[in-house]
């Protein structure tokens, strides 16, 4: 693709007839939302008459499905050995371990450094 080809921020070109905002970027306008969608927003956002719209969601949330759903994702996870898991664990103790030492000696230095600087004792 050639240099002439190229919009100003490094991108090709906005096709003929595209709306080209100021630094030369294609504006992007959000597409008419269907019937069938603006049916779903107002059946959602209408009062149901049985109770607060929070205590409806978290009755709807919390059924048993969500329940079998959940216990079925959690089967899905690939476990890590009990010999993999100390391992890792340990893994991390020592690199906090490290990078503690490692901050603590940095902390320790800068102190003396500023403290020989300043003149203070």
């Amino acid at each position: 693709m050639s240099m002439s080809r190229r919009g100003p921020r490094g991108g090709p070109t906005p096709r003929t007839g595209a709306r080209v905002g100021v630094d030369g970027a294609r504006v992007v306008t959000p597409a008419p939302s269907s019937p069938a969608a603006a049916d779903r927003t107002r059946q959602m956002m209408a009062p149901s008459g049985k109770s607060s719209g929070n205590v409806r969601l978290l009755s709807e949330r919390l059924n048993a499905q969500f329940f079998r759903d959940a216990w079925s994702e959690l089967r899905k996870v690939h476990w890590p050995t009990p010999r993999q898991a100390r391992n890792l664990t340990a893994m991390v103790i020592g690199v906090a371990f490290g990078v503690g030492m490692i901050l603590g000696a940095m902390d320790f230095i800068y102190a003396r450094f500023f403290q020989f600087i300043l003149g203070a004792s």
